[in-house]
């Protein structure tokens, strides 16, 4: 009381703070970020520290909590996810005077191992391509492949976003996660962003939209017209499920090294920085807010280019006068 921090004993429990704080959120997140604090919350949260009040949640109690979430085997990227939204609703509930500190801050978190990434070599790019050419999916792993653009980029992409005179395309809408919806927004405000396309792209797409031209003359007044350039074959988007579908069975036939679809990004980003292409033109490629992000990402190209720099210098300075 003298020290002006007692806080009024509370008989509010943490799932109905929670619940509130949720809902809350809500207008101010992503619809899918949205979700997936609700599925974390009715899965884990609740069970575990619902039935507690909010200010019966100590370090010591987050830490079992933690704890039990490690021993049933949970990623440490997933525990983290857990324990963004405890830490979110916490810190609403300090900032409304019901607790004096949040009690996240002392928990000790699990590390996150760095996942290791996996990428394709130019041979395995010109075999994969070959392969896929004639699948009418086609144009998703070329685009892919040629601007590092994000999955639900290039399942949301329009016709009206590309511009072929100036060979570029901008990103304005992405397909979501469950690829249900068609959102006007992007991962961050950096996402947002214009790609120049190379000349085989511009070529691929070109073909591409007379392909769909056809097949909506041929289905009619049964197309539902979204504008996409990826699509089905009556103009609906194409899920992420599918797409993954066609990724796996296109892999298996070109008989390369099995990677992910987002591994396309990090293909494209690491072929580019090979090439001696400045790091700043690669961030704004992939829509990285910092060029410290691509930098930390793709740590793995450096010693290549730390010894062609060293190289560069040596050639520049001493190759000349003979020394």
């Amino acid at each position: 009381m003298n020290n002006g921090t007692y806080v009024e004993p509370t008989k509010t429990l943490y799932k109905e703070f929670l619940i509130d704080w949720l809902e809350n959120k809500k207008h101010s997140i992503k619809n899918q970020t949205y979700k997936n604090y609700v599925t974390v919350s009715n899965t884990h949260i609740i069970p575990e520290l619902g039935n507690l009040t909010v200010q019966q949640l100590n370090a010591m109690v987050l830490q079992k909590f933690v704890n039990s979430l490690c021993h049933k085997a949970l990623s440490s990227a997933y525990i983290k996810k857990v324990l963004d939204v405890v830490n979110g609703s916490l810190e609403k509930a300090k900032r409304l005077g019901i607790i004096t500190n949040n009690p996240t801050e002392l928990v000790e978190k699990p590390r996150i191992a760095k996942k290791e990434m996996k990428v394709w070599d130019v041979n395995e790019v010109e075999r994969f391509l070959k392969v896929a050419d004639s699948d009418r999916l086609y144009i998703a792993f070329l685009l892919a492949i040629t601007t590092g653009m994000r999955q639900g980029e290039i399942l949301g992409l329009r016709w009206k976003d590309i511009n072929f005179e100036n060979h570029t395309l901008s990103i304005r809408q992405t397909l979501s996660h469950d690829g249900k919806t068609l959102v006007s927004e992007a991962k961050t405000r950096s996402s947002l962003r214009s790609i120049h396309l190379p000349e085989v792209t511009l070529q691929a797409l070109k073909k591409h939209r007379t392909t769909i031209r056809q097949e909506k003359l041929k289905v009619g007044g049964q197309y539902k017209d979204q504008d996409l350039v990826v699509c089905t074959s009556i103009g609906t988007p194409v899920t992420p499920r599918n797409l993954s579908r066609t990724w796996y069975r296109l892999i298996k036939e070109s008989g390369v090294n099995p990677i992910r679809f987002h591994d396309l990004r990090h293909t494209h980003a690491t072929l580019l920085l090979k090439q001696g292409i400045h790091v700043k033109v690669v961030a704004e490629r992939l829509g990285h807010s910092n060029t410290r992000m691509t930098l930390d990402t793709y740590s793995h190209v450096q010693p290549t280019m730390q010894a062609e720099a060293s190289n560069a210098i040596n050639e520049l300075l001493f190759k000349k006068t003979g020394n």
